[in-house]
């Protein structure tokens, strides 16, 4: 099952990194920010800023903070533990190096098209896709309203990862769903600490 599994990563990966255009190196160099924490922060800090009133302002703020920044802690260390190839170097070795135990359907069949940084490790999750979908997250279930532009650009994001040679599909859907639980934990937290400071502001 696992190596089914593996197969299928790599075949997906090849699908998407195998076709590529001078646009769209472009395109997804410039989209791929938004999975960085240094770009989404300022953006995130703008939205809550206008839309959360101001009474709530702090408390949320607080919640969100701890929870996309304990997001983003779990992902390292998962990765560091796992420490599994980057795409580049993964096939570099499946291709200098003989793999009779595996299928033929489960190994190079081109070179890694790769945009930007050429990276060798910490491939497993995929850092950018958990700060895109933690922050679509933390959107969707505090602005209903934007539910459907956060996920469309946090997949755009992810995507782009793939596109760019830098991660594996499964990296990406694995840092992805560490970011939606997380941070739907968190705002669970935040709406029960909300609702019991506004029962106990009513008893007053």
């Amino acid at each position: 099952m696992f190596v089914f599994l593996s197969i299928i990563d790599r075949n997906l990966f090849w699908l998407i990194n195998s076709h590529h255009s001078y646009f769209f190196d472009c395109f997804f160099s410039m989209v791929t920010y938004l999975g960085n924490g240094w770009v989404v922060t300022p953006l995130l800090l703008a939205i809550v800023v206008k839309k959360v009133p101001r009474k709530k302002l702090f408390s949320f703020i607080v919640f969100s903070t701890i929870f996309m920044v304990g997001s983003a802690l779990i992902n390292t260390q998962i990765k560091q533990s796992i420490n599994r190839p980057r795409p580049m170097a993964f096939f570099a070795k499946d291709t200098n190096q003989s793999r009779e135990s595996e299928p033929k359907a489960s190994r190079a069949p081109y070179a890694v098209h790769v945009v930007g940084e050429r990276m060798c490790c910490n491939s497993f999750p995929s850092g950018h896709a958990n700060t895109a979908f933690s922050a679509a997250t933390l959107v969707a279930l505090r602005f209903g309203s934007m539910f459907g532009w956060a996920y469309l650009l946090a997949g755009i994001v992810g995507y782009s990862r793939i596109y760019m040679g830098a991660h594996f599909p499964s990296d990406v859907g694995a840092g992805a769903l560490l970011g939606v639980i997380v941070l739907w934990i968190g705002m669970r937290m935040y709406y029960w600490f909300d609702r019991r400071g506004t029962v106990r502001h009513d008893k007053q």
